[in-house]
């Protein structure tokens, strides 16, 4: 079965706020004609309770002959009210000016007499994704025999932005020796490492790596091994719950020990400790998901891509 949920651990850090207030903008309600709203539903009601309308209305950045077109409020106008008149308003706020076009304000609230008030803004796209707020929102003028009205509107909203928790893995190092092919993941994009298998002679060098991992459509991918099938073969089997923090050893030309550091145990050292030490730490909230590595005639030079953890 396809794997179609991921979930990561947010930090702080992993949060960004971003607050948007927009004023001296003005939401145009024109009726007659049909131009920017139109009854799909009428009512023989008092208070017309019950009724529909569709509407588009036009938001600009002011009121005088060289205004310009910021938006349009695309949603229903229902009656809602039997005694008192208050029409229900849930509509999407469209931005189409250079600065926000293709970004979007999900808008809900009432219109009563005096029709001054907030409207709740409940989500976004684009710019505004993931926003909360409020529409402030007032009547500065009606005309026409109330075909037409203008109102004054003002946005403060609130956005989460998240960095990249639930993004493509990231590459280390790698370390080790200059020798050797490169090697890297040829299917998939891995989510959790499930297994490790080693190649070794206790008293000499690595010799090859291979590894199991599931990709972000759930499917369980196989690489490796990476370098000659010689000495002693160990694979570590990493339960449901455990992930690679760490990956360390020794650097003689190759790589002549490897250690992999879950946030359980510490497996190894395989190969046989000489030369200079190195050690890979991955982020907070984040853990080993897959490997790339140089080889010849042994592993000469390894390194790791890190996720989010997924257990």
């Amino acid at each position: 079965m396809a794997k179609y949920v991921q979930s990561a651990p947010v930090s702080n850090e992993a949060l960004q706020h971003k607050e948007f207030l927009l004023d001296n903008l003005y939401m145009e309600q024109r009726t007659e004609l049909n131009t920017m709203e139109t009854i799909i539903l009428d009512s023989n009601l008092p208070q017309r309770f019950g009724c529909i309308a569709a509407t588009d209305y036009a938001i600009y950045d002011g009121i005088g002959l060289d205004k310009k077109l910021v938006a349009r409020a695309q949603g229903l106008n229902m009656a809602v009210g039997a005694t008192n008149g208050t029409w229900s308003f849930c509509f999407n706020m469209v931005f189409v000016d250079e600065r926000f076009t293709g970004s979007s304000l999900k808008v809900l609230g009432n219109l009563a007499e005096p029709y001054e008030g907030e409207w709740a803004i409940l989500g976004g796209t684009g710019e505004f994704a993931y926003a909360q707020g409020v529409v402030t929102f007032k009547k500065i003028q009606e005309f026409e025999n109330g075909k037409s009205r203008l109102r004054e509107l003002q946005i403060r909203a609130v956005c989460v932005k998240f960095s990249s928790s639930l993004s493509l893995p990231v590459k280390m190092g790698p370390w080790g020796g200059n020798g050797g092919s490169i090697q890297d993941m040829t299917t998939g994009k891995p989510m959790r490492l499930e297994s490790v298998t080693i190649h070794s002679d206790n008293s000499w060098i690595v010799y090859s790596l291979a590894f199991t991992y599931i990709d972000k459509l759930g499917k369980r991918r196989k690489e490796g091994p990476w370098g000659p099938d010689k000495g002693t073969s160990q694979t570590i089997e990493f339960g449901p719950k455990e992930y690679v923090r760490e990956i360390s050893g020794t650097i003689d030309t190759v790589i002549s020990s490897l250690v992999i550091t879950t946030n359980f145990k510490k497996y190894g050292p395989f190969g046989h400790e000489k030369g200079n030490r190195f050690s890979a730490t991955v982020p907070e909230n984040t853990c080993v998901v897959g490997f790339f590595a140089r080889t010849g005639n042994a592993l000469d030079a390894i390194g790791i891509y890190h996720g989010p953890i997924v257990v």
